[in-house]
């Protein structure tokens, strides 16, 4: 059996390239499960394949909480963050500038789309005392505890 069209382009370039289509194929799938309830989300524009869902990581820093999101291609005045006492809301909008640089592109995997993404935080925070600072396309963003806890490192045995 011969491959055609989009896949077998890929495979030339790049082994594994298949799985981009399996993975695409996929999501597409799901935001068509997910459509008949897309009105009730906030955020309408989720699934028209404009807007993703940024790579984002949490740690405990004992008085507060930082989070680091992946935010390539957005300049740092495209985004906004909400922070109540439980949950951080950060979006961005691409801009058309971007998307001009992009037309010359023969190959490319990097997003460079608008997103967006709601975070529950464990613990009540500050919203008044959150910071956010932008490094290497890296969203940093630190939220301040309300009560901070800082508990003492237990030793656990391994059975």
């Amino acid at each position: 059996m011969t491959k055609t069209g989009k896949i077998a382009k890929r495979e030339q370039g790049k082994p594994l390239g298949y799985l981009d289509d399996v993975f695409e194929n996929f999501r597409r799938e799901m935001e068509s499960a997910l459509r008949p309830w897309q009105s009730g989300f906030r955020f309408p524009s989720l699934f028209n394949g404009e807007t993703r869902v940024p790579l984002c990581d949490m740690a405990d820093r004992g008085n507060r909480y930082e989070l680091q999101i992946e935010v390539p291609g957005i300049e740092k005045d495209r985004i906004n963050i909400k922070a109540t006492g439980h949950s951080v809301e950060i979006t961005a909008k691409k801009t058309e500038k971007t998307e001009e640089k992009r037309k010359d592109y023969i190959y490319s995997e990097r997003s460079h789309r608008s997103f967006y993404r709601r975070i529950p935080i464990p613990e009540e925070i500050v919203p008044s005392k959150v910071d956010a600072r932008m490094n290497n396309g890296i969203l940093v963003i630190e939220l301040p505890k309300r009560s901070p806890t800082k508990s003492p490192a237990t030793k656990v045995e391994v059975k």
